[in-house]
């Protein structure tokens, strides 16, 4: 899973100094097993590569012409984003740090690259440090690489991270092409998490950094002890490569020792009637030192912050999750949640920038009595459910799992009388309804229409909240389908209504404060017009609302009763 950290801050730092850096030279070569001109002009190429490791590094993409060439069909697609990204048209070619509209950078036959021209290139400063390290996992099974960039000068540009696994050297007992190659080198065998690279923010300032983590799967790979990562820095609106970096399976020296990042806030809903709120952040240290304490702060709408402090041992680059004591507030049209880290090991978080949340959140939305579930399941229907509950946290309603793929569902939603109530969507699967299992969807409205929430991806679950209320506008829903006479009524009410299929009939009757008074199961009618009778005997005198339920057709009225 592709994770992406880019840590901003402004000012001066006592702790880093900041100035132009030490360029590494990156060539990326595009060859072939059956190319004959590759075969004469890599030998002296890699040795020219061989004799410079503290200057340059490469990546080799190994194309599906001009012939057979087994290392291009494990993974053609990064190599064809790649060509044409530089528009190779023909094989051997190499580009040296990339191909701008302007300057003096290489493109064009390997056989032509000069020790003077590595020379030339490496004495141009750059505007970044590089770092990478890469691990095996202990199955053997997967490799994850972790790319660390430090601005040191001020730069603004269309600019990716790209990261490309390499096998280092590639040897076959015999040609595996038409060329009689049988020795290749920095083969790239994946580019992470794609040849598009990761998008990096537009503006870098001296001190800015950023962190990208990508892991993959291994396949296809000759020698597991072979395997290593090259990683670069480009402005992808000239293909200018800033800088570049080879990995290793040494620990990454971070910029400052005491430093977390927040790197997400989850268990909130984007809508609250509750005025309660309990997030759960996610937090990476980022120092080089472990973070045995943290002390967090956390607040709704400018309240007078709460503080938590977590204990524990948190190593460099790891996360952890930390559950937040619940908050009570007052919710307003806007609201604004702010969480941060106050102190990191009894003292001051070296960047502050990079471990502060700002979150803003409406309040519910309203719906009157019921609301509309419109799902479309993925290809694991069976792992999606969901329920509703009260202010109390007792579930009034709920549904799935499902049984059909691919396949909309209506569902409605009941909600037994005015309040708070809590929508929760669940997947077994933990990948919502989206991604790995195909394309699904949901969308949670009000019964008049309006969007409560939608979505596709939500991991395990995710909730909102609706606020369920009839005390305005609920006229609307006095449909000529129900018919309650008399009315006003002093004993037994008729009511008459139509239903557009064979269905069971509950009537539910609600007092002017929205508790359930009287609930009665009618049994089962047929499709057309009916009639049932409702006591209200033992009623007080006033307002009520009356819902009649049969399937999915919701029916309101009111009802005045006398004395």
């Amino acid at each position: 899973m592709k994770k992406f950290f880019l840590l901003c801050i402004l000012g001066t730092w006592t702790v880093l100094g900041f100035g132009q850096s030490q360029r590494f030279v990156l060539f990326e070569e595009f060859t072939n097993a059956s190319c004959a001109p590759c075969a004469s002009q890599n030998p002296a190429f890699d040795a020219l590569l061989s004799a410079n490791t503290t200057k340059c590094t490469s990546i080799k993409y190994h194309t599906n012409w001009p012939g057979v060439d087994p290392m291009n069909a494990q993974n053609p697609t990064d190599v064809a984003a790649r060509v044409s990204y530089y528009q190779v048209s023909g094989v051997p070619y190499a580009v040296m740090d990339g191909s701008p509209a302007t300057g003096s950078n290489y493109v064009g036959a390997p056989a032509n690259v000069t020790q003077t021209m590595i020379d030339n290139e490496y004495a141009v400063p750059s505007t970044f440090d590089l770092s990478m390290m890469h691990s095996i996992s202990a199955g053997n099974d997967s490799i994850f690489v972790t790319m660390l960039g430090v601005c040191t000068q001020d730069v603004t540009g269309t600019f990716l991270g790209q990261i490309g696994v390499i096998e280092k050297h590639i040897h076959f007992s015999s040609p595996p092409g038409t060329n009689g190659e049988r020795d290749f080198y920095n083969v790239m065998k994946k580019m992470l998490p794609t040849a598009g690279g990761t998008s990096l923010p537009s503006s870098f300032q001296a001190g800015d950094y950023f962190i990208i983590q990508q892991s993959w799967k291994l396949a296809n790979v000759y020698s597991m002890s072979e395997l290593s990562a090259v990683g670069f820095l480009q402005n992808n609106a000239n293909k200018k490569v800033h800088q570049a970096a080879n990995s290793s399976t040494s620990p990454l020296t971070m910029p400052f020792d005491n430093d977390v990042e927040l790197m997400a806030t989850t268990n909130y809903a984007t809508t609250n009637c509750s005025g309660s709120i309990a997030p759960i952040v996610t937090f990476r240290n980022n120092g080089n030192n472990p973070v045995t304490s943290l002390a967090i702060q956390y607040y709704v709408n400018g309240m007078t912050p709460n503080t938590f402090t977590w204990n524990g041992n948190l190593a460099t680059l790891q996360e952890t999750d930390i559950a937040l004591p619940a908050i009570s507030f007052s919710p307003e049209s806007s609201n604004n949640l702010m969480i941060y880290a106050y102190q990191v090991n009894s003292a001051t978080d070296q960047y502050p920038k990079n471990d502060t949340a700002d979150i803003t959140f409406g309040n519910a939305p309203v719906s009157h009595v019921y609301a509309l579930l419109n799902l479309h399941t993925d290809k694991a229907p069976a792992e999606t459910t969901w329920d509703l509950k009260d202010g109390s946290g007792s579930v009034v309603d709920a549904g799935g799992p499902y049984t059909q793929q691919n396949h909309s569902y209506t569902d409605t939603l009941h909600m037994a009388g005015i309040g708070c109530y809590t929508f929760t969507l669940y997947d077994a699967g933990g990948n919502g309804l989206c991604c790995s299992n195909g394309s699904g969807g949901y969308q949670l409205t009000t019964n008049t229409g309006s969007v409560i929430k939608q979505g596709t991806s939500f991991g395990s679950n995710e909730f909102t909240e609706i606020n369920m209320d009839w005390a305005t506008g609920m006229e609307q829903y006095e449909l000529s389908d129900l018919k309650v006479f008399p009315n006003p009524v002093t004993g037994v009410a008729n009511v008459s209504f139509n239903l557009k299929n064979a269905e069971s009939v509950i009537l539910n009757l609600y007092n002017s404060t929205g508790q359930l008074v009287k609930s009665v199961n009618q049994g089962s009618f047929p499709a057309g017009n009916q009639e049932c009778s409702l006591d209200v005997h033992n009623l007080q005198s006033g307002i009520y609302m009356l819902k009649m339920q049969a399937g999915a057709q919701v029916f309101i009225s009111k009802i005045s009763v006398t004395k």
